[in-house]
C-alpha cells in the first residue's frame, strides 16, 4: 500500500524575527539619549542599548550618528510642524491661536532644550544637511507668519512685516525656553512671551525718547 504524500511544513527564517517599526523605535530611543546628553558625547552603543538591539542592527538603517541625530531633528520638526498645523485649524480668533501656538511649542522644546544646539552650531555651513534643516525650519516660520497675518488682517496686531515679527516670536520662545530659571513653570513662560509679544515692554515715556531720536536722526 502506497503511503500517503507527506507535506512538509517551511522551515521557520533563521535568525531573529523582524521587529516591527524597529525604525520608529530606534528614532524615539535615539531621541531620549540625545535630549539627555550632548550629541558628542552619545555613542551609537548607547543608542543600541536604550533600544535593545544590536550596534550592527542600527546600521542597517542609518549610515553613522550624525544621520541618526538628523533624523530625529527632521522628523520631530515634521511633528511639531503638523501638530501645530490641526491646532490652528479653527476659527478661534488669531491672538488665541498664537497663544496656543506658543504653549505648543514651549510644550515641545521643553524636554528638548539643548537637543538642537549641535545644528544651530553648524546652521553658517552651506552643506545639504544644513540647507535641509533650514528648509525645514523655514516652513514653521511660514506657518508662524500665516498666523500673524490672520491677527493684522483682523486688527488684533499692527500691521508690521509678518515674517521678521515671526522670526521674532520664534526667538522668544526659543530664548526663554533654553535660559529657563529652575522652578519656571510652562504656563508663566506662555504668558510672559504672549504679553511681550501682543504689548510689548514700551511705554509712552520711553517712546517718546525713541520719537525724539528718530526726528533727530531724519532733519
Amino acid at each position: 500500500m502506497q503511503e500517503p504524500l507527506r507535506v512538509l511544513a517551511p522551515r521557520p527564517p533563521r535568525g531573529r524575527p523582524p521587529i516591527p517599526r524597529l525604525r520608529e523605535i530606534i528614532l524615539e530611543a535615539a531621541e531620549r539619549v540625545f535630549t539627555r546628553r550632548d550629541y558628542h558625547e552619545v555613542q551609537m552603543d548607547d543608542v543600541a542599548a536604550a533600544c535593545g538591539v544590536a550596534k550592527g542592527t542600527l546600521y542597517r538603517y542609518f549610515d553613522n550618528k550624525r544621520d541618526l541625530y538628523l533624523a530625529v531633528m527632521f522628523e520631530g520638526i515634521e511633528r511639531l510642524r503638523a501638530d501645530l498645523e490641526a491646532a490652528l485649524r479653527t476659527d478661534d480668533p488669531p491672538v488665541q491661536k498664537i497663544e496656543r501656538l506658543v504653549r505648543r511649542t514651549l510644550a515641545y522644546f521643553w524636554d528638548r532644550r539643548f537637543f538642537f544646539a549641535f545644528i544651530h552650531q553648524h546652521e553658517h555651513k552651506p552643506d545639504g544637511e544644513v540647507r535641509e534643516w533650514l528648509r525645514h525650519r523655514e516652513q514653521l516660520s511660514r506657518l508662524v507668519a500665516e498666523i500673524v497675518e490672520e491677527a493684522i488682517a483682523a486688527g488684533q496686531l499692527r500691521a508690521v512685516n509678518s515674517r521678521i515679527a515671526a522670526e521674532m516670536l520664534l526667538g522668544m520662545i526659543r530664548g526663554v525656553n533654553r535660559y529657563r530659571a529652575r522652578g519656571d513653570l510652562l504656563e508663566d513662560l506662555v504668558a510672559a512671551t504672549v504679553d511681550v509679544f501682543l504689548r510689548g515692554l514700551g511705554r509712552p515715556a520711553g517712546l517718546r525718547i525713541l520719537g525724539r531720536r528718530t526726528a533727530a536722526r531724519s532733519a
